[in-house]
């Protein structure tokens, strides 16, 4: 098995052009995922589905896209709800449904005892690292590495994921120094409260990592990365017209990690990996982010869309 997943599985509430409401199934680990797998990666989802009708919808979905449930007992909760404003330009905001809901419905000892044989590197972020969540995420982070799996996180902030925006950013912030691979948004890093320069910022998160990879997406603005080997960017691929960005940063990680498996670089530590190779996988995540914005809500594409789109886009 190369890489574990494990965070919320919701149904995002997207309003539409004519004011109502509709369900799509997300979640930000959910959603990278069904990435990794589209990218033909071996994947594990490791959080309890709910109950209800939802969490056979997101159960089936994840099944279809060939991403494994390594007997991870369903929750009696209900499925998490996000509502979703998009704005003109296509950046949408979230109002979170998050208590007592399936996707928290899981202990330390639980997650572990689900971990699949062989795990290379394991994958959370976004609601998964909020506060209640915190004491898990560390007993687990600190076994991993212990194990010497690397551990990815999208810190992904939703300051109205907690009532105590203070703790949630502190938390998020004690979690980093765990991290071999740490993907955040510009509007991320700004979140943190840490300064108003982005770069400063950035460089005062990649200094708490000792030695990990951060990379920062900048939407139009394409993307850099961060490692003791060298600071890298490459831009955003243009495209046609924008539908949405739902779901850009969770293809663009998905691409990323799958482009470091695919170039074997999962058995090493970050240590060992090129700066070239860093580069190509930066590449590669910006082009899968382009289509995903192409289209509407989070459509991950598959590897041979990535490699035809970047065929022809001849840069």
């Amino acid at each position: 098995m190369t890489i574990a997943v494990l965070g919320e599985a919701l149904i995002d509430l997207i309003e539409g052009l004519d004011g109502a409401y509709r369900p799509h199934l997300g979640g930000s680990p959910f959603n990278v995922a069904i990435g990794l797998a589209r990218q033909g990666v071996e994947v594990a989802y490791l959080s309890p589905l709910g109950g209800d009708a939802f969490g056979d919808q997101l159960s089936a979905a994840l099944t279809a896209e060939g991403v494994l449930l390594p007997g991870v007992p369903r929750s009696v909760r209900p499925t998490s709800l996000a509502l979703v404003n998009v704005d003109p330009k296509g950046l949408p905001s979230y109002t979170l449904y998050r208590e007592g809901i399936a996707d928290k419905d899981t202990s330390y000892e639980q997650v572990r005892a689900h971990l699949p044989p062989q795990l290379r590197l394991f994958h959370t972020g976004s609601l998964a690292i909020t506060p209640s969540q915190l004491p898990k995420i560390r007993q687990l982070f600190e076994y991993l590495r212990n194990r010497r799996v690397l551990i990815s996180v999208d810190i992904n902030i939703r300051l109205g994921a907690s009532a105590d925006t203070q703790t949630y950013l502190a938390g998020v912030l004690s979690l980093v120094e765990f991290c071999d691979i740490v993907k955040a948004s510009d509007e991320d890093l700004l979140a943190l409260r840490l300064g108003d320069d982005l770069q400063e910022v950035a460089s005062k998160v990649f200094d708490l990592m000792s030695g990990g990879i951060l990379v920062l997406t900048e939407g139009q603005g394409g993307a850099q990365l961060f490692s003791k080997a060298g600071v890298v960017s490459k831009p955003s691929y243009p495209i046609a017209q924008v539908a949405d960005t739902i779901g850009a940063g969770d293809t663009f990680h998905s691409a990323f990690l799958a482009s470091l498996e695919r170039q074997n670089l999962l058995r090493a530590s970050v240590s060992q990996m090129s700066i070239s190779s860093l580069e190509q996988a930066l590449d590669y995540a910006c082009a899968a982010a382009a289509i995903n914005v192409s289209r509407v809500g989070c459509t991950p594409p598959t590897y041979d869309e990535v490699r035809q789109f970047i065929a022809a886009a001849r840069r």
